[in-house]
């Protein structure tokens, strides 16, 4: 292990502003997400690398993209950024030792990834916190936030962010799903223009998703009728299994229900990505237990994704 100086120490804001850039690949991208501004967030990497002595990002019209010294830095900065996140949490929570009641909901393929072990690491250090845990679609999981029926939620946007604390989850592609005999089986990609000719099962409007698929074809000027509209997504996996029909899905939905070998997982281009966040009110009444939840979303969502994507 490399000897710690002062010389070794990174201004964690500037890291976070760094990791957010890259990640999204544009500066107006990560502005929405950490709710600064755009000439702050670029003033500030700039003295990163100022500070760190190399270039970390290309610059250009579209976006930016990572340098060599920007790919080295990213392989650690989420590590440094989840500990760091970690500790602060894990102090905040050790000090406060809250009881009361929590309310969340998440949706189905939530539930099963990551639900099991949040729990497990909340009960665990919280005992005496009363769990009142629900599964929703997650249309219907933003309405139940904001008539303030739960205090937390799992969703793939908060559009009145001026009333509620967000932050962001996972950030992933979204793949098309066909069985292993479909006529596109043997291609690696996909196009939108490609995807409006298949007969296509999605989910319905109720689901958070359909706002995301819906918006991606629009993107292109592409009219878009997906032939079956399904709340649930192991059904949606048992039609597509007869052969005839394409879904689109996150990676780790595909991870999760379609990795018995009869599918076929094809990256979309242009690339389409996913966000999920967990939301709750600013001025949240048990905030001292809904921030301890929201620690242990943020570290398992983390670790779990992790793994996945290892394995995909």
């Amino acid at each position: 292990m490399a000897e710690l100086s002062h010389k070794s120490i990174i201004e964690s804001r500037r890291l976070l502003y760094f990791f957010y850039v890259a990640k999204h690949g544009s500066f107006s991208r990560a502005e929405g997400v950490l709710d600064a501004p755009q000439p702050v967030i670029s003033r500030q990497i700039a003295k990163l690398e100022d500070e760190l002595g190399v270039q970390l990002l290309d610059r250009n019209g579209r976006g930016v993209t990572l340098t060599p010294f920007g790919e080295i830095l990213l392989r650690h900065a989420e590590t440094i950024l989840r500990e760091m996140g970690n500790a602060i949490s894990e102090l905040d929570i050790a000090k406060r030792k809250p009881a009361g009641q929590v309310r969340l909901a998440a949706p189905a393929t939530f539930m099963t990834l990551y639900m099991p072990e949040i729990l497990r690491r909340f009960m665990e250090e919280l005992p005496d916190v009363e769990l009142v845990v629900t599964q929703l679609l997650t249309g219907e999981i933003y309405e139940r936030l904001v008539s303030d029926y739960i205090d937390i939620g799992i969703v793939h946007s908060v559009p009145n962010k001026t009333r509620f604390e967000v932050r962001e989850l996972l950030v992933e592609p979204m793949v098309c799903l066909v069985e292993h005999n479909h006529a596109l089986a043997g291609t690696c990609t996909i196009t939108r223009r490609d995807l409006a000719d298949q007969r296509l099962a999605v989910p319905s409007s109720a689901h958070g998703l359909r706002d995301l698929i819906d918006s991606y074809m629009a993107a292109g000027d592409i009219s878009f009728t997906p032939h079956v509209q399904i709340d649930s997504v192991p059904l949606i996996r048992e039609v597509v299994a007869e052969g005839q029909m394409a879904t689109i899905l996150p990676q780790s939905t595909a991870a999760l229900e379609f990795n018995d070998g009869r599918f076929v997982a094809l990256n979309l281009r242009p690339t389409f990505k996913r966000s999920l966040f967990v939301a709750h009110f600013k001025d949240a009444r048990n905030k001292a237990i809904v921030d301890a939840m929201v620690h242990h979303i943020s570290a398992v969502v983390n670790e779990r994704t992790l793994a996945l994507t290892g394995l995909a």
